[in-house]
C-alpha cells in the first residue's frame, strides 16, 4: 500500500521559475516550474569533489533488497449500516483487485520531528489545488504531502496499490470501474471519506468555469461517476483508454463538504490562497500562510493511515517552512549561513566552483550531494509560440535551434555537468532512436533564414522582409539564465535576428505562458512516467488559454497517434507511438531545445539523515527529502560546529548511485 513519491511526476520548471506539473492526477504533460528554481543552466565531464572533511563519514554496508510490507484491511471497520457485499464491515473483497504487499523504502531508524526550512523563488500565484494556475512545482509538492488519491503506484512494478481505496475492479470490456473506500480514510477535518467525496472532486475537475481545459479533457474522458453505496464509487468511460484507470485512480480527492455545488468562481475565489481539507499525512493551517512571504506544512498526529508499514519510516519531518527568496544569489548565501536546510544548486559554476570552497562544506556542516535514480527527463529549453509571425515558419523555427550553441554553453558556462536534449522524452524507451542530434551551425541557420525570405539586412545588421524586422523578445524568469540567453542573443544577431531580453518574475512568466501572451520564453518541464501528450501537443488545445499546450502546436498526425496511444495497451506498440510522437516534435521544432542533469543535485544541512538511497527511484526535485529525517543528535552538532569554527562533521560520498548499483545488482 505505498504512495509512490509523486510516481507519475511531471514538474515544469521555469528555469528557476514556477513548475507545473502533469502528474497523475491530471494527467497533464510536464509543466513549468517556477517555484523551486531547479535547472538553471546546463552539462563538466568531472566535477571536482569538496575539499574532504576531517573526518569521512564510515561507509555502510549496503544492501541491494529492498524490504516489502504487508498489509491488511480492517474487515471489521465501517458503518454498520452498510452491507458487506457493498463494501460495509464483513467486506471480503471477493472478485476485487487489491494489493497486500509493497516495497519500504523509508528506513527503520528515521525518527519523527524538527523543521526543514527551505525557499521558493516567489509567491505561487495560487495555493488551490485546482483550476487556472495551480499546477506549479510547489502546489505537487504539497499535493504530495497533504492529499491522496484512490489508489498508488509501486515505483517498481508501476501495479497500481491501494490508497484511500483498498481495492478496486475493471469490468472484462474494461469500460466500469468501481473502487471500495477504505472505512478508516479521513480527511484532516475529521470527516469520513465516502463516495460522496469522490463523486463532487469529479465534478470539480470537468467544471469548465475552472478556467483548467486540460483538465476537462482528462477527466471529461468519465461519465458522473455514481455512489453504489457509502463506500464503493462507480464510474464508466466515454471512451477506452489504458490511461482511464490510472487518471481517475489518482485523482486527489477532495471533502464535498468543501467542494460540492460551489460554482466555478466562487471556488478560485474562495480558495486562490487557503487549502480544503486533505487527507495526507501533512496540513496547511490558514495561520501558516503569510501572503507573499511564507507558508509552513506541518504533521499531522491523527493521519489516517498512520499505522501502515508500507509507509514506515517516511514523512518524518515534522514542518517544512517555506519562506520567499527572490534573488537565487541571496538563497545561496543564506543556505551557507544554514538559514536553508535543503538547496538545489541551480548553477553549475556554484556547484563546481563555488560549493566545493563554502567553509561550511569544508567542515562538513553542509553535504554537497548528487542522486541518480531513474526519473523521467523532461523538456528545457526555449518554448517557441507558434502562432506568432514569422515564428509559425518551420525554417525560422529550426534557425533558432541551430543558433542555440549549447556546446559551447555546456563547455564554457555549465562545467560539463549538462547534455544536450535530443528529444521531447529523453533517455528512455520512449525517445525516437533517429533524432539526429542538431548542434550548433550559424551557417545552416542563415541558408533557412533566407529560403524562408528574409534575404535583406537593414543598416542595424537585422534581417526584414515586407517592412518588418526580424525580431523577438525572449522572456525569462531568472537572472541566472542570462549569461546562456547572452550567448544566443549575440549568435542570433550574428545571423541577422533581434533578441530582445525581458526578465521577469517567475509568477509573471508562467501567467504569460498560460495566457500565450509571449513570443519565445525560456522553460524547463518535468516528464511523466507514462507520456501524456495530448495535453501538451493536441490540437483542440492550441487555441486555448490555461493548457499545457503553450507552443500551440497543432498537428493531425500527432493527433491520430494521440488517439491511438490512449486505445492501445501493447507496451511495445504504445512505445512505438510515442516514439513517432517524439520524431515529428523533433521535426516541427515547437521548442528551441536546450539540455539536461541527469542527477539530483543538492546542497544540504548535515543535520538529515536518510536511507542509503536518499531518494526514491522516481523522485524528482522538491520531494527528495520525503524519506529523509532530522537526527536530533547532529542536529545539535551542526549547530554547535556553526559556534565553534574548530569543530568539523564527517562528509559523505559526493554521489549518490544507489539506483544504478541495483539496476546492476538485479539485473546481473
Amino acid at each position: 500500500m505505498t504512495r509512490p513519491l509523486r510516481t507519475t511526476l511531471l514538474t515544469f520548471v521555469l528555469v528557476a521559475g514556477f513548475s507545473l506539473s502533469g502528474c497523475p492526477s491530471g494527467g497533464d504533460a510536464p509543466a513549468p516550474s517556477p517555484i523551486d528554481g531547479t535547472t538553471a543552466d546546463a552539462p563538466v565531464d568531472s566535477v571536482p569533489a569538496p575539499p574532504p572533511a576531517p573526518a569521512a563519514a564510515p561507509a555502510p554496508k549496503v544492501s541491494y533488497e529492498i524490504p516489502v510490507a504487508t498489509w491488511e484491511w480492517d474487515a471489521t471497520a465501517g458503518d454498520p449500516s452498510v452491507p458487506a457485499d457493498l463494501g460495509g464491515p464483513g467486506f471480503t473483497g471477493a472478485g476485487w483487485e487489491t494489493r497486500t504487499h509493497a516495497p519500504i523504502l523509508g528506513s527503520p531508524d528515521a525518527v519523527r520531528g524538527g523543521t526543514a526550512r527551505l525557499y521558493l523563488p516567489d509567491w505561487p500565484p495560487t495555493l488551490r489545488q485546482a483550476g487556472e494556475n495551480w499546477n506549479t512545482s510547489f502546489n505537487y509538492m504539497a499535493r504530495s504531502l497533504c492529499y491522496e488519491g484512490l489508489l498508488g503506484m509501486d515505483p517498481f512494478t508501476l501495479e497500481p496499490t491501494p490508497a484511500l481505496a483498498t481495492h478496486w475492479w475493471v469490468s472484462e470490456d474494461k469500460s466500469t470501474y468501481r473502487f471500495r473506500l477504505n472505512p478508516k480514510a479521513r480527511f484532516s477535518n475529521g470527516e469520513e471519506v465516502t463516495a460522496n467525496d469522490v463523486i463532487e472532486s469529479w465534478k470539480l475537475r470537468v467544471n469548465p468555469d475552472l478556467r483548467e481545459p486540460s483538465s476537462v479533457m482528462t477527466f471529461g474522458k468519465f461519465h458522473e461517476p455514481t455512489a453504489l453505496s457509502k463506500y464503493i464509487v462507480e464510474v464508466k468511460v466515454k471512451e477506452e483508454s489504458w490511461r482511464n484507470l490510472l487518471y481517475f485512480s489518482t485523482m486527489t480527492i477532495f471533502p464535498a463538504s468543501a467542494i460540492g455545488g460551489i460554482r466555478g468562481e466562487d471556488y478560485l475565489d474562495r480558495y486562490q490562497f487557503s487549502y480544503v481539507p486533505g487527507t495526507g499525512p501533512y496540513i496547511v493551517r490558514q495561520e501558516d500562510i503569510v501572503q507573499g512571504k511564507s507558508i509552513t506544512i506541518t504533521r499531522r498526529d491523527d493521519y489516517w493511515d498512520e499505522d501502515n508499514p508500507a509507509l514506515r519510516g517516511t514523512y518524518n519531518i515534522e514542518r517544512y517552512e517555506y519562506s520567499i527568496v527572490k534573488d537565487p544569489g541571496l538563497a545561496f548565501e543564506k543556505v551557507k549561513k544554514g538559514e536553508i536546510d535543503i538547496y538545489t544548486v541551480a548553477k553549475a559554476q556554484w556547484w563546481v566552483e563555488e560549493v566545493p570552497e563554502i567553509d561550511a562544506v569544508k567542515r562538513g556542516l553542509l553535504q554537497p550531494r548528487k542522486f541518480w535514480n531513474d526519473r523521467p527527463i523532461g523538456t528545457s529549453g526555449i518554448a517557441i509560440n507558434m502562432q506568432k509571425p514569422a515564428l509559425n515558419d518551420l525554417r525560422v523555427r529550426r534557425a533558432l535551434q541551430y543558433l542555440y550553441n549549447r556546446e559551447l554553453m555546456i563547455e564554457k558556462l555549465f562545467f560539463g555537468e549538462y547534455s544536450p536534449l535530443d528529444s521531447y522524452y529523453q533517455g528512455g524507451v520512449y525517445q525516437n532512436p533517429d533524432n539526429v542530434h542538431m548542434g550548433y551551425d550559424p551557417v545552416r541557420a542563415v541558408e533557412l533564414l533566407e529560403e524562408a525570405g528574409w534575404t535583406e539586412v537593414n543598416p542595424a545588421g537585422y534581417r526584414v522582409k515586407d517592412g518588418g524586422e526580424l525580431r523577438f523578445k525572449l522572456v525569462y524568469p531568472s537572472s541566472q539564465l542570462e549569461p546562456s540567453l547572452t550567448l544566443f542573443q549575440e549568435d542570433a544577431k550574428a545571423a541577422g535576428i533581434a533578441i530582445d531580453l525581458q526578465l521577469l518574475t517567475p509568477a509573471a512568466s508562467w501567467k504569460a505562458l498560460q495566457e500565450k501572451d509571449y513570443q519565445l520564453m525560456s522553460v524547463a518541464w518535468g516528464a511523466l512516467v507514462f507520456p501524456n501528450p495530448e495535453t501538451s501537443f493536441k490540437s483542440s488545445l492550441a487555441d486555448q488559454t490555461g493548457n499545457n499546450n503553450v507552443t500551440a502546436f497543432a498537428n493531425e498526425r500527432v493527433d491520430e497517434l494521440c488517439e491511438a496511444y490512449d486505445t492501445e495497451y501493447d507496451v511495445k506498440k504504445r512505445i512505438d507511438l510515442i516514439r513517432e510522437i517524439d520524431g515529428i516534435l523533433y521535426r516541427e521544432q515547437p521548442y528551441v531545445l536546450g539540455w539536461y542533469l541527469a542527477p539530483i543535485r543538492l546542497l544540504y544541512s548535515s543535520k538529515f539523515e536518510m536511507p542509503p538511497w536518499g531518494v526514491g527511484p522516481l523522485t524528482d526535485t522538491s520531494d527528495e527529502h520525503f524519506l529523509w529525517w532530522i537526527d536530533p543528535e547532529k542536529e545539535k552538532q551542526v549547530e554547535a560546529a556553526r559556534r565553534d569554527p574548530s569543530k568539523t562533521l564527517p562528509l559523505l560520498p559526493v554521489e549518490n548511485r544507489y539506483w544504478q548499483e541495483w539496476h546492476e545488482h538485479n539485473d546481473a
